[in-house]
């Protein structure tokens, strides 16, 4: 009965141990590929992310690059710099009214905004302009959908149609291999610029908006992981960087927000070292609160005892802690003035036994004597 009770427990130990084992190896992997975070967010390693795109800019050394990942009622300003939006599902996100108050200051102080559509063929929506009015008076009234946020800028999203081909051609910036967006612009305002076409339907276009500039794509694919090791194309990446200095990737869209707390500004601002300090010295504290470095001895519990005495026995005390030996009979004897009438013949024999005092006498033999002498003098002097 007891050889099976061990073997009971051997099987469910390897049991839990297994499952912590696979368990901890489809965590990694899924922290690894990024599968759990949106496509096309910088933090994505897997083929449908933009962490190549990300690491490769930050890596030049040339060019700050950064993540939006909280909101904020400072703006941050647009001179010089890029504003790269990706993965946006144009009949499914809404725009929050902080995100177009960023984007219309970006674009008013020269920034150049890069808004780059799902390549994902998604089926459209009927009466979608009366249906984003119903969805923004009920759900979100500061909010609107991307689809009219693009018909504000003066273009249309439309489905390509029949296409013959897989490639986009620009005369700018040559061909991109593979294009994979499932959509297209059209009914483009005058100031719009087409700079890419995919079977002549456009599909990236271009347009001055105040001091900035917008650029709109109907594929996300280009600027992924995968694009970047199968399907690089480099002048297509130069003219969207535009030779600014600064590239700021959204990711608030995506549903990514940071929540500032005390470790998100500990790692901003390099106080690593100091909190691990202070962790230090609080164990260091508490370990000495709790253990000394010299031996404890036990304690005697007969030695706190206390016994008592009488009045006489604490007099004496009294007398041994305070009164050193050699003056107690002078203090006898000043204590005894104090009260008595002492004649003359009394103060003589009190004055020569002081002066005798001095001999080579205990103090009982001087006390013995004192009292002698005490005894002599008549009673009415006591």
């Amino acid at each position: 009965m007891r050889r099976i009770n061990v073997v009971a427990w051997v099987i469910l130990i390897g049991g839990v141990g297994a499952l912590c084992f696979f368990g901890y190896q489809i965590f990694r992997a899924r922290l690894e590929t990024g599968d759990s975070i949106p496509q096309y967010s910088t933090y994505r390693a897997d083929p449908k992310g933009l962490k190549a795109l990300y690491e490769s800019l930050e890596a030049t050394d040339l060019i700050h690059v950064d993540r939006r990942l909280q909101w904020s009622k400072v703006l941050p300003s647009g001179e010089n710099q890029v504003l790269v939006v990706a993965g946006v599902l144009a009949d499914q996100q809404l725009v929050a009214n902080e995100l177009l108050q960023l984007f219309d200051h970006w674009l008013a102080t020269g920034g150049r905004l890069i808004v780059a559509l799902r390549p994902e063929r998604m089926r459209p929506i009927r009466n979608q302009p009366e249906a984003e009015e119903h969805q923004k008076t009920e759900d979100e009234p500061s909010s609107i959908g991307w689809r009219n946020l693009i018909r504000r800028w003066g273009a249309e999203i439309v489905p390509p149609g029949q296409v013959h081909s897989a490639t986009a051609k620009s005369p700018v910036f040559g061909t991109i291999e593979r294009w994979l967006g499932g959509q297209a612009f059209d009914h483009l305002s005058s100031d719009w610029k087409v700079v890419a076409v995919q079977s002549g339907k456009s599909v990236i276009i271009e347009r001055a908006l105040g001091p900035g500039s917008l650029v709109l794509l109907t594929d996300s694919y280009p600027l992924s992981n995968e694009a970047l090791a199968a399907d690089r194309n480099t002048n297509f990446l130069l003219w969207l960087i535009d030779d600014r200095r600064g590239v700021l990737f959204e990711e608030t869209h995506l549903g990514l927000n940071e929540q500032p707390g005390l470790m998100t500004l500990a790692r901003r601002y390099g106080l690593q070292g100091t909190l691990v300090s202070l962790v230090a010295v609080l164990v260091l504290f508490i370990w000495t609160c709790q253990y000394t470095l010299l031996p404890r001895t036990k304690i005697d519990q007969n030695s706190l005892t206390v016994s008592g005495c009488s009045s006489d026995q604490a007099f004496i005390n009294v007398l041994q802690r305070t009164t050193p030996q050699r003056n107690l009979l002078a203090v006898c004897i000043t204590a005894w003035m104090k009260t008595a009438r002492p004649t003359q013949a009394q103060m003589a024999d009190l004055k020569k036994f002081r002066t005798d005092a001095g001999r080579d006498k205990t103090v009982v033999e001087g006390y013995n004597e004192l009292t002698r002498l005490l005894h002599r003098l008549p009673r009415s002097n006591n």
